[in-house]
């Protein structure tokens, strides 16, 4: 099977590049190489300034050997037959990283610019080669062309080393559409700064020169990926966007599924109620909300990551639809996964430098931002609860609910944490707390009873003896003691 995007560089030494060995390699009609051995770095430097990086691979008789990379990319040794027969015009040819035109008078200036650069830089050349057919089923090739130009080669750029490549390179890339069933783009880039990573983690510039597998595969896959974007990427997208969403629905306050509305583990909502006292500890008395990712980094918002972190596992592993949901989203990112192997496969793209779709840099970030949505979901649900028990504590109430006595529990529970007989022995320790209270008439083991059991009525009788059954079972109906 015929691959439908090929790759292929072509790099050129700077003049003073160490590993310099004089020699300008070129390609003869047989694919095969081949090099002038230039005499000194003068010798050499002058050669390659000459032809600015001309290329010499493409062409089909001397004179248009000599022609300067920027005339070639412009098509200026191309027929006005060729051009006006391909619908190709010099002015819409070499395209710049900002998407505009390379301009007859801009010429001259950059070919001085990049003699200068090419004294410590070196400047590589390389040809991305696409099926006609392939590319008009799917996009446009101009539309094609400003996305290589803008946002591919700043991507594959970065991945190759490059550090900022906005700022720190310059490149080119030129639409060439006159072969039969074909489009192919000559590419250039060149540094202007020192801006690639070294081993020891310093900036220099980049002496190494053929790409490698990784990163001739990373452009072949975003060339791809751009092409189908529409046909296949997008769509998988959206349906990750949407089940992310519909995920995130269980978490929001307005929705009908709000899962923290309606909660019946006890062990989650004494979390909650003591989730909502350390928040309380630390936000902005003037604000009522407050960011998961703005917590400080002490000892007490640490805590809060923790706990807050425990009420997300465990709603994730308790709520039957919230597990289904999640399944969905995995499926979903498998399912663009499986996209990303079969591009790879249609278009003979080895296994170097695969990403899975779980591992990609945006799908983790849609992941990471949701995950973020639900755990400020989860903290300003507790202190939303925290500030409406306390607001009716204010009003003096005779009366006390079912949610009072179990966040008084909660906050006795929190505040004795460093008993770790309470902390292991919860359950039996909420039971001695009523008993004690309920049976006996008081609460012994602190010198205060907290302010909401102390203001239980005959009104609230019914429902404190409601809780007191619902906590005990067979295992501890009978005398339960420390």
């Amino acid at each position: 099977m015929d691959s439908k995007v090929v790759f292929i560089d072509h790099p050129y030494y700077a003049v003073n590049n160490p590993s310099n060995n004089l020699r300008i390699y070129k390609k003869n009609k047989n694919d095969e190489w081949y090099y002038i051995q230039c005499k000194d770095k003068e010798h050499y430097s002058e050669e390659l300034k000459k032809y600015i990086c001309g290329f010499y691979d493409y062409s089909r008789d001397e004179k248009k050997a000599h022609s300067s990379m920027l005339g070639y990319f412009m098509g200026d040794k191309k027929s006005d037959d060729i051009m006006i027969r391909n619908k190709m015009r010099r002015e819409e040819m070499a395209m710049l990283k900002d998407g505009s035109f390379i301009k007859d008078d801009m010429v001259e200036n950059m070919q001085n610019r990049w003699s200068d650069y090419l004294e410590n830089s070196n400047v590589n050349l390389a040809v991305l080669s696409l099926y006609q057919d392939y590319v008009d089923e799917n996009i446009n090739i101009k539309d094609l062309q400003k996305e290589v130009a803008t946002k591919i080669m700043p991507k594959f750029l970065k991945y190759s080393g490059y550090q900022d490549p906005e700022k720190n390179l310059e490149w080119i890339v030129s639409l060439h559409c006159d072969r039969e069933n074909n489009y192919h783009f000559h590419i250039a880039w060149i540094e202007k700064n020192k801006c690639y990573k070294l081993k020891n983690n310093k900036l220099g510039h980049r002496y190494k020169l053929k790409l490698d597998d990784n990163e001739n595969n990373f452009m072949k896959r975003q060339v791809s990926l751009s092409i189908e974007r529409n046909k296949l990427y997008r769509p998988a997208l959206i349906k990750i966007n949407e089940d992310i969403e519909h995920l995130q629905n269980y978490f929001n306050p307005k929705d009908r599924n709000f899962t923290l509305k309606n909660i019946s583990d006890l062990d989650l909502e004494e979390d909650i109620v003591k989730l909502g006292y350390l928040i309380n500890q630390v936000r902005d008395t003037n604000k009522k909300y407050i960011k998961y990712g703005s917590l400080p980094k002490n000892e007490i918002g640490n805590e809060i990551r923790t706990i807050t972190k425990e009420i997300k596992n465990k709603l994730f592993d308790s709520n039957d639809e919230i597990k289904l949901s999640k399944k969905d989203i995995q499926q979903s990112i498998e399912k663009l996964n499986e996209i990303f192997l079969d591009i790879d496969r249609r278009n003979n793209i080895s296994n170097a430098g695969f990403e899975s779709a779980f591992d990609n840099k945006m799908i983790q970030e849609k992941l990471e931002k949701s995950d973020n949505y639900i755990l400020n979901a989860i903290v300003n649900h507790a202190l939303y609860n925290y500030d409406y028990n306390k607001g009716k504590t204010n009003k003096k109430s005779s009366k006390i609910s079912l949610e009072d006595v179990i966040g008084e529990i909660a906050i006795i529970i929190y505040k004795d944490k460093n008993n770790k007989y309470y902390q292991n022995n919860r359950k039996k320790f909420r039971l001695k707390i009523l008993e004690n209270y309920f049976i006996y008439g008081g609460y012994k083991n602190h010198d205060k009873m907290s302010n909401a059991l102390r203001r239980l009525s005959k009104d609230s009788d019914d429902a404190a003896k409601q809780f007191y059954e619902m906590l005990s079972d067979n295992e501890y109906n009978n005398n339960i003691y420390f």
